[in-house]
């Protein structure tokens, strides 16, 4: 062989050259598996944003649907209890009828405006029933705090029994499922 050949194969089988080929074999691995992490990374926090964002749009629609119930609810409510102002203002007027009912008249003036009062708390009365106000129906009925305010006991008798009512002093009324105004009571004790 000659001096260059063996050159050749010196060159070819220096350990120096392996060892650096090696090494830069792994630098690229190294480099490949860096980019690798560095992007699993990189989709991990993605992937976790991700999850925040659709767990706040969950929250979010869930109050909205939370918020067009309650609304829907109140929005019920003040149907279901719209004239209760206009009732309560009118309630008095509706005692007043009946009180100015309750005289006795002789004259034929006095009949004739009578009959006029009647009409009227007729009209009342209808008016109150057609917008779903109830008069409370107490009189001789167990004592019920939710419907009446007693005002005054008496002592219990074989006619009226320990807690019902003995006479209604001023008639409740209610709407719907609601007590606008409790029936003022005698009970017996």
């Amino acid at each position: 062989m000659s001096n260059k050949d063996e050159k050749k194969d010196l060159k070819q089988s220096d350990p120096k050259k392996d060892v650096s080929k090696k090494e830069a074999k792994a630098a690229k691995k190294d480099a490949k598996k860096d980019k690798k992490d560095a992007a699993q990374v990189k989709i991990e926090k993605l992937e976790q944003k991700v999850d925040e964002v659709s767990d706040q749009y969950l929250r979010a629609e869930a109050e909205m649907q939370n918020m067009q119930t309650r609304f829907k609810r109140e929005r019920a409510d003040i149907y279901k209890y719209d004239g209760q102002k206009l009732a309560t203002s009118i309630l008095p007027v509706v005692d007043n009828l009946e009180r100015a009912l309750s005289t006795e008249v002789t004259d034929d003036a006095g009949k004739q405006l009578k009959q006029g009062v009647e009409l009227v708390l007729s009209h009342m009365n209808k008016a109150l029933s057609e917008n779903g106000i109830e008069e409370i129906n107490a009189e001789g009925q167990k004592f019920d705090p939710t419907l009446c305010q007693a005002v005054q006991t008496v002592d219990a008798d074989d006619n009226h029994p320990a807690d019902t009512v003995v006479e209604v002093l001023q008639k409740g009324y209610k709407l719907a499922d609601r007590v606008i105004r409790p029936s003022m009571v005698v009970v017996a004790q």
